[in-house]
């Protein structure tokens, strides 16, 4: 495990690392915490390879038809009316098979396009006002990588809503479930999110510090 560095900032991990292993995650993984962003992240000999992550993902019950699937997209859009006024367009990143939020946004008003390496793959050539992933981040195999994608969505002054479970909010990494889904492979903290915002120019305007985080672009 030496010689790693982390998927997000790049710093070197040297021995010791804090190796967090848990009985609910799939054989043989193991997760790495970065000392500096907070970042915990598995490392990538231990990925899951594309067309098994895209098999996995089209197993997902993501459909209107699901209430409580619905009724937490819901929620989420009553908190962005609240905290980014004046947004038009919007942007679904990683929307998945059926993009459920973005038939949703446009019942809101809004003008919603989609995006997702596996199942929209073109990816938009605009910016947008509000970009908004939710169950996505997690899934970042390289995640710089892909936050400069995203950063290169938000249009200046734009908002990036984000929804994954924070790490630090679960009450023992080790008994929690969110590791035992092998398409997870990254863990953002709060701590995380505040390096985020303070590297690729952001400002934090609302979080629950459990799984839901909005960014304004500065």
């Amino acid at each position: 495990m030496s010689g790693l560095k982390c998927s997000l900032c790049n710093s070197e991990l040297v021995p010791p690392l804090k190796l967090l292993n848990s009985h609910k995650a799939q054989k043989n993984r193991c997760f790495v915490q970065c000392p500096v962003c907070d970042l915990i992240f598995v490392p990538e000999k231990f990925h899951l390879l594309p067309h098994d992550e895209a098999a996995r993902y089209r197993l997902h019950d993501n459909t209107l038809l699901n209430k409580g699937y619905v009724a937490m997209f819901l929620e989420k859009i009553k908190v962005i009316h609240q905290y980014c006024p004046g947004i038009h367009s919007v942007l679904d990143y990683g929307c998945g098979p059926e993009p459920v939020l973005a038939q949703l946004m446009k019942r809101e008003g809004f003008d919603c396009d989609v995006f997702d390496p596996y199942f929209f793959p073109g990816f938009p050539e605009i910016s947008y006002d509000l970009v908004i992933s939710t169950e996505v981040f997690e899934h970042f195999r390289d995640v710089k990588n892909e936050l400069y994608k995203v950063r290169s969505l938000v249009a200046p002054g734009g908002f990036l809503a984000v929804m994954t479970s924070f790490h630090d909010a679960a009450a023992n990494f080790s008994d929690w479930w969110y590791p035992g889904d092998p398409t997870h492979v990254c863990f953002f903290g709060m701590r995380t999110f505040e390096w985020i915002s303070k590297q690729f120019g952001f400002k934090i305007i609302y979080t629950d510090r459990k799984k839901f985080i909005i960014l304004k672009a500065e």
